[in-house]
């Protein structure tokens, strides 16, 4: 193998990630196959999978406790592939529910331009009653108009039960307009993190939006190499769906419409925010401190940043 960096320091840039993907497997009890561990969890590394598991299978990495059982490293008793393969059977209903609802909302909001879910469903790892992370971008000042419509959907496709609870718990958790996620990659250009948090979202409307966002943040491929180019092909080899572009609206409209945003986001920001605090009492109340989150607002953006994701950039970050 050539690698750029000393043997020397690689080994312990490996064992590094592994290590951290230890805890990380651990406190999820959900185990990852050395696939994934070399893929997304190793940046800059550009293991193969063979290569990875020659190494766990060394005395350097025989402190990290990991089983290995069919591709699979399990860290603890209480996992199981059994119960790994009900969470992606779960993800999978859950991104297929999140598919449908988000078509509906590509035919009814006219602003949005890509719609991907994040997070466990994305992973695969979801529980039955984890959230649905929804990451949207929309056309430049038309975020919280936006946001007012599917806040609404969301409700009214609550309530008439078109589907199980389990499948509808979705949550706006990563909201930008083009100009907010323009901002928000350009402070993130040196997270592995946020790198692989783009890989790994799964598009399901605006997929070709969302392949020209990977293209325009090619910087993604200097942690993730292999897998960005993976999924650019297969993003290119797939269908879009909903989130065109509009025609802009005449000035009359477009007058309106800037009002009815600037009304939005001073009704909503305030009502995100208390629903926000009030969410996270009970989240405490019941000792899911990792689950609390902090809402960051602002006119282009709405991103919902839990404790979790604080510990994971604090692992994997700039």
């Amino acid at each position: 193998m050539q690698f750029s960096a000393t043997q020397q320091d690689l080994g312990s840039a490996i064992h590094d990630g592994l290590s951290k993907l230890f805890d990380v497997s651990r406190y999820l009890n959900f185990p990852f196959t050395i696939e994934e561990a070399a893929r997304y969890f190793l940046p800059r590394t550009n293991l193969t999978a063979e290569e990875l598991g020659s190494l766990l299978g060394t005395n350097d990495f025989a402190d990290l406790k990991f089983t290995i059982k069919d591709g699979y490293m399990l860290t603890s008793h209480s996992q199981s592939l059994s119960s790994r393969f009900q969470r992606e059977q779960m993800s999978a209903a859950k991104l297929a529910s999140a598919a449908s609802f988000a078509q509906l909302l590509t035919r009814l909001v006219p602003f949005i331009r890509t719609i991907a879910v994040t997070g466990s469903v994305a992973y695969g790892s979801a529980d039955k009653w984890d959230d649905v992370d929804l990451f949207i971008v929309t056309e430049r000042k038309r975020l919280w108009l936006s946001t007012f419509w599917m806040l609404l959907q969301i409700r009214l496709y609550k309530a008439l039960g078109l589907r199980a609870a389990y499948l509808l718990p979705f949550c706006l958790s990563y909201l930008h307009d083009e100009d907010g996620f323009s901002r928000e990659t350009r402070r993130s250009r040196a997270s592995p993190l946020f790198a692989r948090e783009l890989l790994k979202a799964k598009p399901v409307a605006g997929t070709e939006k969302y392949r020209r966002i990977l293209e325009e943040n090619k910087w993604v491929a200097e942690f993730y190499s292999k897998p960005y180019e993976e999924t650019l092909r297969l993003l290119k080899n797939g269908t879009d769906a909903g989130a065109k572009r509009r025609t802009a609206f005449p000035w009359p409209q477009s007058i309106l419409l800037a009002w009815a945003e600037g009304m939005s986001y001073v009704l909503l920001s305030r009502y995100l925010r208390a629903r926000a605090y009030i969410t996270n009492l009970r989240l405490r109340s019941q000792g899911k401190h990792l689950r609390a989150f902090e809402p960051n607002i602002s006119p282009a953006s709405c991103v919902y940043t839990s404790n979790f994701y604080h510990w994971l950039n604090s692992l994997w970050g700039t």
